[in-house]
């Protein structure tokens, strides 16, 4: 091109627009307390925060184990794992979206997802939880408590 000149370039712009779904909000997700049992809306890349109705504290990420660890309390609704060599030792492990062993536990388990127990691991508790799948193989020891009912009641609620 020679100096002075000018040039005029034509754009257009093509802009695909999809319909928004109205009233479902995709960025949402709806909880359930672990100790008050009730619902609420949250986002859905929250990680943690209080109860707007017990203000207890909620840990919504899940939570791994590859190695030895000890704790008083485990709690969560996300999903805990214990890997082949996990080993955990815990007073109380609660959890709202289930557990995955395949390595070893020793505590007491309150889930109100599915718990899942690999054919090598070794649970040393009791378990109170909607459903359980065991591996062939799998050590149990404890007190089981399975079935829609096995939740606990919410502290403070009365039944007639």
């Amino acid at each position: 091109m020679r100096p002075g000149r000018t040039v005029r370039v034509s754009v257009q712009v093509f802009m695909s627009v999809t319909p928004s779904l109205a009233g479902v909000p995709d960025d949402r997700i709806t909880i359930v307390c672990l100790y008050c049992h009730k619902p609420q809306e949250v986002g859905r890349k929250t990680l943690t925060l209080t109860c707007k109705f017990c203000s207890k504290p909620l840990k919504l990420q899940d939570v791994r184990f590859t190695a030895y660890e000890a704790r008083r309390v485990i709690e969560t609704l996300g999903v805990v794992t214990v890997e082949k060599k996990g080993n955990v030792v815990a007073d109380r492990i609660t959890t709202g979206g289930g557990l995955v062993v395949r390595g070893r536990v020793k505590g007491n388990i309150l889930s109100f997802g599915v718990v899942r127990v690999g054919p090598e691991a070794e649970i040393k508790g009791d378990i109170t939880a909607p459903s359980i799948a065991v591996g062939a193989g799998a050590i149990l020891e404890g007190y089981y408590k399975v079935g829609p009912d096995a939740a606990p009641e919410p502290a403070g609620s009365t039944t007639s």
